[in-house]
């Protein structure tokens, strides 16, 4: 039986949505590093600092029966930094567990050697943890909405609602997207932590269909009139970040929009039930 939960990245816009659905269930100590986080202090152990003071000071991960490793650094047009952070970090945390612990970690459907500097970083933890000897549980959410943050396929959205355009990302065709809720990613990683069985899966969390940008802006014409929908290559974005131009994302994030994902969350839905809400209702509805 599971009594504590030690949490990394906490403080994130996910991170909260997943302790909410944790403090009611176990003890939790969370890592808070930066941001605000939403949640009295009476329902779980704060513990102030980051990865790096984390591993420098093991002894309250050591005190835990599970490990719920969700920080990572996802912006950046520093390459070393990814590695840093979400690879060389990870290895250190794992080194600071103990044998007997279970290590939960989400990872990203990006993670793939050739998807950029982000998606290699998060491939090089998760290769790290199945080699490291514990029981682990890799989660990858694919695009997630229904954020605060306004990024990613938020964004777009957003984009469309305030301008009525919405970009049609084109390589080799239109790019598709199967994303989830942020509440629907939270109370899988929360399930999966706490049941935690069976033990050495990788779960990806994705919608259970994809869909291009004609789809969505379908979808979105119920309350969105008149919506167009523009094409965009991805090689005009790459010219237009080598010359420098204002790009409201970074180089990277690039490969990860080009990489070919396999949208197939099969393995959720056997083990925990997985059945995500079709996100073209959530934009039909005008949520």
């Amino acid at each position: 039986m599971i009594d504590t939960v030690f949490v990394t990245g906490g403080s994130s816009t996910l991170g909260q949505h997943v302790l909410r659905n944790l403090v009611s269930r176990v003890r939790v100590m969370a890592v808070v590093h930066q941001r605000r986080v939403e949640i009295p202090d009476a329902e779980f152990e704060r513990l102030h600092g980051g990865l790096e003071e984390t591993v420098r000071n093991p002894a309250a991960l050591q005190r835990v029966q599970v490990v719920l490793h969700m920080a990572a650094l996802t912006h950046s047009d520093n390459a070393s930094e990814y590695f840093r952070v979400n690879t060389d970090l990870t290895k250190q945390l794992l080194c600071a567990c103990l044998p007997s612990q279970h290590f939960a970690y989400v990872s990203t459907i990006c993670a793939h050697p050739d998807a950029g500097a982000y998606g290699r970083s998060k491939w090089l933890a998760e290769e790290a943890i199945r080699d490291s000897g514990l029981n682990y549980t890799i989660i990858r959410p694919a695009e997630i909405y229904g954020s605060s943050n306004s990024e990613g396929i938020d964004a777009v959205i957003a984009l469309a609602r305030k301008v009525r355009v919405l970009p049609d990302f084109r390589h080799g065709g239109s790019i598709k997207f199967a994303p989830i809720s942020v509440q629907e990613a939270a109370q899988f990683i929360s399930e999966a932590t706490i049941r935690r069985h069976p033990a050495g899966q990788t779960y990806t969390l994705c919608a259970e269909r994809s869909c291009a940008a004609t789809e969505m802006a379908q979808a979105l014409r119920s309350s969105v009139r008149p919506l167009f929908v523009v094409p965009v290559p991805v090689g005009m974005l790459r010219a237009a970040k080598a010359l420098g131009l204002p790009l409201p994302f970074k180089r990277d994030q690039i490969d990860r929009l080009v990489l070919p994902k396999t949208y197939n969350n099969a393995l959720a839905r056997r083990d925990y039930d997985f059945h995500p809400r079709s996100f073209l209702d959530y934009l039909a509805q005008g949520a």
